[in-house]
């Protein structure tokens, strides 16, 4: 009887279940954003039968996409609201108290209706805060002490990034860089428990395969890293150009008090469903995009349009309140500036060296560390992603490029930034229902 009340046993236990529930939700919403794009993409094939009026069925499906999926949100859990990531790491902190069991339906709809309809957003974060919800729930049954809870939760929200990205390792790394700080046994326990049985579950619903598939190209010698940390370093400015203008546009957001939530989500969906009229393949998550990048079929042109094109969306798509991260947008960025750095040096000086695969590998990883500030977190999920281990030192150097850059801009972390601004409205939102009444 002792031994399965020690506290070894009820966090095992406890992480196992999270695990498997997260790994069936995050399979599921992974499986039906799936379904989504291609449903999406048939609509859009059909409506260009008409081409003088088909355009109104891409605007129509994005702005009650993205209206209902708001309306969730304010309606029903306004703590769902955007990627969630921030919430957790304030949950975490103590900073906030946590959301309740709502947010689960919301996020995953919400999600389901908001990404579905085209809007530029990932879907990590839905999975992160259902992840972190769902280990909340199953912990009450067996956990016992306060510390132990926060790590269960603190494992569950691994355990979705893991599912979301089909990363056990760069999801349980993504707890003890990102949402926690620390690193402590029970949490480890915890965390690679939960990350394994979701992504365990996670496979047996949508397959065991990377995530993208990368061509091996030559490995690249030790002289030849340099263009990788110039890369780095000009990654290190877009990151801090692309966290500033999300952050610019929420805020702007915030200044139009005549116009509701729900009627500037349901703008920026219609605004998006035009975009997906003319070019579908950029609306999205971006995970087709991508793998387009990776198997190197754009030109110089077509890489310098994709990354012009999805900076604009998923900064203008986060702006819409609904559920949905920014990670996999960022993928498709750094993706598409690697790809397009490769291709202006092979340009100028062509050399067999430089592949624009290996850049576009080594880019994925470098804006996501000049964006979020976790380094380590952001080259194994590339590793685990795209199969490339062979570009670690490359993936090492670029991405401490990119954040010391970052760092010199004096450019904060962008969930720093987000938690910031959501602790900055709840504080604020008293007096606003005070003024309204």
């Amino acid at each position: 009887m002792t031994f399965l009340n020690s506290r070894v046993i009820r966090i095992s236990t406890a992480s196992i279940l999270a695990g498997a529930l997260v790994g069936l939700v995050g399979g599921a919403f992974r499986y039906l954003l799936i379904a989504a794009d291609s449903w999406r993409g048939v609509l859009i094939t059909w409506a260009h039968r008409w081409p003088h009026i088909g355009w109104l069925a891409p605007v129509v499906l994005g702005l009650v996409g993205a209206a209902v999926a708001r309306i969730l949100v304010v309606r029903i859990a306004p703590t769902a609201e955007g990627s969630g990531i921030q919430r957790v790491e304030a949950v975490f902190s103590g900073e906030a108290t946590s959301p309740p069991p709502a947010v689960v339906p919301v996020k995953f709809f919400g999600g389901l209706l908001a990404m579905g309809s085209g809007l530029a957003l990932g879907r990590e974060g839905p999975t992160v805060q259902m992840g972190a919800s769902l280990s909340r729930l199953i912990s009450h049954f067996l956990i016992r002490d306060d510390e132990d809870v926060r790590a269960i939760e603190a494992a569950g929200a691994g355990a979705g990034l893991a599912v979301a990205f089909n990363a056990p390792i760069g999801g349980s790394i993504f707890v003890f860089e990102e949402l926690t700080s620390s690193f402590t046994p029970w949490l480890m326990v915890a965390t690679l428990t939960a990350a394994l049985v979701a992504v365990w579950i996670m496979r047996l619903m949508l397959g065991n395969a990377l995530d993208f598939t990368v061509m091996q190209v030559s490995p690249t010698q030790i002289w030849r890293v340099g263009p990788f940390l110039v890369l780095g370093t000009l990654l290190g400015v877009v990151g801090a150009v692309y966290n500033a203008c999300t952050v610019g546009l929420l805020r702007f957001a915030d200044r139009l008090p005549s116009l509701s939530s729900i009627h500037r989500a349901a703008i920026i969906g219609a605004t998006v469903g035009l975009a997906a009229w003319f070019v579908p393949a950029m609306v999205g998550g971006g995970d087709m995009l991508t793998q387009s990048i990776l198997a190197d079929r754009y030109a110089l042109v077509g890489l310098l349009t994709i990354f012009l094109a999805r900076f604009l969306l998923g900064s203008w798509s986060y702006a819409a309140g609904v559920p949905g991260g920014i990670f996999a947008p960022l993928l498709v960025l750094g993706a598409s500036s690697g790809a397009l750095f490769a291709g202006v040096l092979n340009h100028f000086a062509p050399h067999p060296g430089v592949s624009p695969i290996a850049f576009a590998v080594i880019g994925m990883a470098a804006l996501f560390s000049a964006s979020v500030r976790a380094p380590l977190t952001g080259i194994v999920l590339t590793v685990e992603m795209t199969g490339r281990g062979d570009l670690t030192l490359s993936l090492l150097g670029a991405s401490l490029m990119a954040m010391v850059v970052a760092m010199l801009l004096k450019s904060e972390p962008i969930y720093e930034t987000l938690k910031r601004r959501m602790l900055e409205q709840q504080a604020t939102a008293p007096t606003v229902v005070v003024r309204g009444l």
